[in-house]
């Protein structure tokens, strides 16, 4: 039996309103290309996009991983790209979303490792904030699954 009772609401919403700030963070920086982050003079400015970035995935695993843990959708702690996976199988997220966005942990780990800059990771970097949609819509899943959970 699931037991949705003990998801921990509020501290799904704490993460959910970081994630909107984060974003707001990383907006504030004007980026006009992926030349931006090759730029040494750009270092404080990468590295505060990066920190932003990074907490914002972080969100997204701490979210995942705590429903599928406690709804045992996990037979073991797996890694933290099974929990978002873990969240379509449940119906939360759809496959097709969770497929495009289980990249996103192992993303943060190489951000923070502070690979950049080189041109692959200044490429990544750059595609990645043209697709903060991802985020919202991550949200926007959680926030309906939490609303239908009464």
């Amino acid at each position: 039996m699931k037991s949705k009772g003990l998801i921990r609401r509020e501290r799904i919403i704490e993460y959910l309103d970081n994630i909107e700030r984060q974003l707001k963070d990383i907006r504030s920086i004007p980026i006009s290309s992926k030349d931006f982050f090759l730029n040494r003079e750009n270092s404080i400015q990468i590295k505060a996009i990066k920190y932003s970035l990074a907490c914002a995935i972080q969100d997204i695993t701490r979210i995942s991983a705590h429903i599928a843990s406690t709804l045992s959708l996990w037979k073991v702690r797996e890694s933290e790209a099974e929990a978002i996976l873990a969240l379509a199988e449940e119906g939360i997220i759809t496959k097709e979303f969770a497929e495009k966005i289980k990249g996103m942990p192992s993303f943060r780990n190489r951000i923070i490792h502070d690979y950049l800059p080189n041109e692959f990771d200044a490429e990544k970097l750059y595609e990645s904030l043209q697709d903060l949609d991802d985020f919202k819509e991550f949200s926007r899943f959680v926030l309906d699954w939490i609303s239908k959970m009464d």
